[in-house]
């Protein structure tokens, strides 16, 4: 490469942003090795971090720990409204949707989870944690709870769907077998934070960077509260559209 006026980490990632935009590497795709690209423009593997640095700096690729590097994918519209459905947001945006069961349990329930259901104090509650990922990329890992006493069933049905294809698992379809046939979302709140250590793992990302969080609670038509969720989003990879 040539060193006449820019410098050759910039070249470097001039050279990759036209093949991005021309369609070589494309959206969600894995770019080669620092050293395969390195060895390619004949320059040391510093340079090319600090490339790819600055690409990640410009929002045009996301380097994820022990994997590699990425093209960002387009931003994901997730509608939020009455009848939010996790499947149903993501095939609406020609993604493919899976849900990874990581825990489920019964659990004395918290003090947030307790005010939300309408339970006793240290009540039992089923405690479901699902990781959500769009075209098998992490986006959402979710503490999701259900008053027990109330729907005696759901354990049984939750665990029926966890043992199905993390492309077919449906919190929906348990809730139905349940005896919940039709439910729709009373409020839900919306706030933004780092992450945790226990989070950045599943979801493949730094401490630095910051996800959105959302609180709700699901009742049925009589207004009885049948899920609190407390759901953490990448806050890369999506932006919340109010409103169905």
């Amino acid at each position: 490469m040539s060193v006449t006026g820019i410098s050759l980490w910039r070249q470097i990632s001039e050279t990759l942003v036209g093949e991005i935009k021309r369609g070589i590497w494309k959206s969600g795709e894995q770019l080669p090795a620092d050293t395969v690209i390195a060895e390619r423009f004949g320059v040391n593997r510093h340079t090319v971090r600090r490339a790819v640095g600055h690409l990640e700096t410009e929002g045009i690729v996301r380097v994820e720990r022990g994997r590699g590097t990425f093209v960002v994918e387009d931003v994901l519209q997730y509608r939020l409204g009455v009848t939010t459905r996790f499947t149903a947001n993501l095939l609406q945006n020609h993604r493919a949707p899976t849900r990874t069961v990581l825990a489920l349990s019964e659990v004395a329930a918290p003090a947030a989870a307790s005010d939300a259901l309408e339970l006793e104090a240290g009540e039992s509650c089923i405690l479901l944690i699902v990781l959500g990922a769009a075209n098998s990329v992490p986006l959402s890992l979710g503490h999701n709870y259900f008053p027990s006493r109330r729907l005696p069933d759901l354990l049984r049905a939750l665990r029926e769907q966890s043992a199905t294809a993390a492309g077919e698992f449906s919190i929906t379809q348990a809730l139905r077998s349940a005896g919940v046939d039709n439910y729709r979302r009373q409020r839900t709140q919306i706030s933004a934070r780092l992450p945790n250590e226990e989070e950045t793992g599943p979801l493949r990302m730094p401490r630095t960077q910051p996800i959105i969080e959302t609180e709700s609670v699901d009742v049925i038509d009589d207004g009885t509260p049948v899920t609190y969720a407390k759901t953490c989003f990448r806050a890369d990879r999506l932006q919340f559209v109010v409103g169905d």
